[in-house]
């Protein structure tokens, strides 16, 4: 997710300039929507997912002439070619102006763990996981690379990389397996997720971690993903 860091860090200043373009899109953007998931595709348009948790904002800006009209937004602003997908929150949904917390009835101790692990989708896996047993270190440094989520004793560490890649040839692919033969030699196993898998079949991610956990303890093999 190389351009999710922008979105988020840039969106109240972008959603600021949409509002002087179109004040109702702009109000209900900034009251109950915030980006999730960014990425380059193989031809070059931006993939931007934006999540909502308020259900008759979702409604509005998930109709199709909606859609069109924040991609032209988006593109007029940031001089980019957009696709703009809007979907549910991973927390779920709530009220304006309050952005529902993925971590919400944790531990403060694994609070403060699951706080540095990224954006809301990396969030809700941390969370379900620990609501599992499973509890990661975030951001773990191994080699010259970071892991998003990381069982150091196991060697075993999970990716959240970009939104929908399996669809296509993406073009970090190179990197990834890079990443996986270098981790590899060191005994590491990496398992990827997609942003749409983290959102949409949340429970069975934890659930091939759970199982790749009992694998691993026992000494068996992961198939490669």
């Amino acid at each position: 997710m190389l351009e999710l860091p922008r979105f988020v860090w840039g969106w109240p200043g972008l959603v600021e300039r949409f509002k002087a373009l179109n004040p109702m899109l702009g109000t209900a953007l900034d009251r109950s929507t915030r980006p999730i998931a960014a990425e380059r595709r193989p031809d070059g348009r931006l993939l931007l997912v934006l999540g909502c948790w308020v259900p008759a904002d979702r409604s509005l800006l998930s109709a199709p002439e909606v859609v069109e009209n924040l991609e032209r937004g988006f593109a007029r602003l940031l001089d980019e070619k957009f696709d703009v997908l809007v979907t549910r929150w991973p927390a779920g949904d709530g009220q304006p102006d309050q952005a529902p917390d993925p971590l919400a009835g944790l531990p403060e101790e694994q609070r403060m763990i699951g706080a540095i692990c990224g954006g809301a989708l990396h969030r809700s896996f941390f969370a379900a996981a620990a609501r599992r047993g499973i509890l990661f270190d975030c951001q773990q440094p191994v080699l010259h690379y970071r892991i998003d989520f990381a069982l150091p004793r196991l060697r075993l560490g999970v990716q959240i990389g970009g939104w929908e890649w399996r669809n296509w040839t993406h073009p970090h692919a190179i990197g990834r397996r890079e990443r996986e033969q270098e981790l590899g030699a060191e005994g590491w196993t990496i398992v990827w997720f997609t942003g749409e898998e983290i959102l949409n079949h949340l429970d069975r991610a934890v659930d091939d971690v759970a199982h790749l956990i009992t694998q691993r303890r026992s000494g068996r093999q992961w198939p490669s993903r």
